[in-house]
This record gives C-alpha cells, structure tokens and sequence, in this order.
C-alpha cells in the first residue's frame, strides 16, 4: 500500500535525449538512467522511450493584388510566417514554390476575387505547409468622355452636339462595354451670343457601366463672323449715255 510518498525512495531519474532544439523531424530515443535514485527497499528497472519530434507549421499567405478591369493579372506573391530557430526561406531547406491562382481572367468584371495558394512544388523536411488566400481587387478603368469641338457663324442655331469615346480596353466597343444611357451635353452659346469661344460641356446624364468609370473632357464651340453677301443691282444704259447709278443689296 506504500506510494511514492512513503515508500522510502528518495532522488529522482536522469532522463536525457540526443534530441535538441534544432534536431530534424523523427524519433528519438527518451533515455532513463539512475540519476539519484535510491532506496532501501526497492531496486529499478529502466525502460526508454520515444520523443517523436513533428514538422513546425509554415503560414503561407497570398498577398494582396489590385488591377484595373482589361489588364492582366499581375505576378502573384506570397508571405512566409512560422519558421523557427531563427531560420529564413533561405536556410530553412523549404524547396520549390507554392502555386498560386485566381479565377479572375482579363475579361472579369470590376470586383473581389480570391487569390488562392496551394502546395505546388513545395517540399521540406521539418515543415509542413498552412495556406491562407490573399484578395485581388479589379478597379474599373477610366473611360474619356470628350465633347467634339464645333464652329458656328454668329446668328446661327447651334450644330448638333455631339462626344468621342477613348479609353475601351479588351477590344471593346462602346456597343460591347456594358456601358448604358448617355451623358448631357450643352453649352451656354444661344442663337445671339456674340463671337468668341463657349464651353461645351458634358456631364453623367444617364451614364452607367460595371467595369467604367467616366472622365468628362470640354469642348470648345466656336462663334465666328456671319458672313454678309453684297450683291450689285442689275443696270442697263442706252449706247452713249452716262452710267445710272450703280446700286447694291446686302443680304
């Protein structure tokens, strides 16, 4: 019925192993030995065991990208945490590289996609491999919005206003863009406004799109001179005679 506590054994076990902080994965020997055991009643058997030494985890976490709608994706990144004992990627005897993908193409829409790692060609002898998605943001492009450039005589109604698109990206064309509605134009030139130069300008009026944004550009309308016709009156005289007066009509 003696328990440690009163069965008279005094000091306690040397316990050791070859195993250190920087020894590899595998097993190891747990060695028992005497150490300062002792006891009147009792003499000890020793019987070692195993200290299982299990690969340390490595975080590999995809970095985050951004890109604009129609560009190509860009090179894709990771970041390495978890190594220990003071190692870096350099000496730590991790090989190979992890792959790292998107679901994102050139023709993905403006938005949020995963950027996904995952093992690929990564090996090492003491580590293992956690993975942890990074985020690609697909910002829209900037579509221009130019107001053409016009030219009127003075007194005249003002030309048809019309805008130029620049800036579609991935062949697109303004019936392909997914861009809706249309802008206002107008200008401040009437009818009687003198010579000189007026603003066109344009605003977002109806405009809408998934993967645009819009940049609104002026334009110039231009009033020049009208242009007065001066016509000479028919005139007629007999053989002889002096010139009648010559007279004219504007118009």
């Amino acid at each position: 019925g003696e328990t440690l506590a009163t069965s008279g054994i005094t000091g306690v076990p040397a316990l050791s192993t070859s195993a250190t902080v920087s020894s590899g994965v595998g097993l190891y020997d747990i060695v028992t030995k005497v150490g300062s055991l002792n006891s009147a009643n009792y003499s000890f058997e020793f019987r070692n065991n195993t200290l299982s030494i299990r690969k340390a985890t490595i975080n590999i976490v995809a970095d985050d990208m951004r890109r604009i709608y129609g560009d190509a994706n860009p090179a894709f990144t990771a970041n390495y945490s978890g190594f220990v004992n003071g190692e870096t990627l350099a000496n730590s005897g991790v090989t190979g590289a992890p792959a790292i993908t998107t679901s994102a193409t050139i023709q993905s829409s403006a938005g949020e996609y995963a950027i996904v790692p995952a093992i690929g060609t990564l090996a090492a002898s003491n580590y293992s491999f956690a993975f942890e998605n990074g985020k690609l943001w697909v910002g829209k492009v900037t579509l221009n919005v130019i107001a053409d450039h016009k030219n009127r005589p003075y007194g005249s109604v003002n030309p048809e206003l019309t805008i130029t698109y620049s800036g579609f990206v991935s062949g697109e064309t303004l019936a392909t863009s997914g861009v809706t509605g249309k802008p206002t134009i107008s200008t401040t030139a009437i009818t009687s406004s003198p010579m000189g130069v007026y603003p066109i300008t344009v605003t977002i009026g109806t405009m809408s799109a998934v993967n645009y944004d819009f940049n609104f550009v002026l334009g110039n309308l231009t009033v020049g001179k009208a242009t007065i016709t001066v016509t000479a009156d028919n005139k007629s005289k007999t053989y002889g005679a002096a010139n009648p007066a010559l007279t004219y009509v504007l118009s």
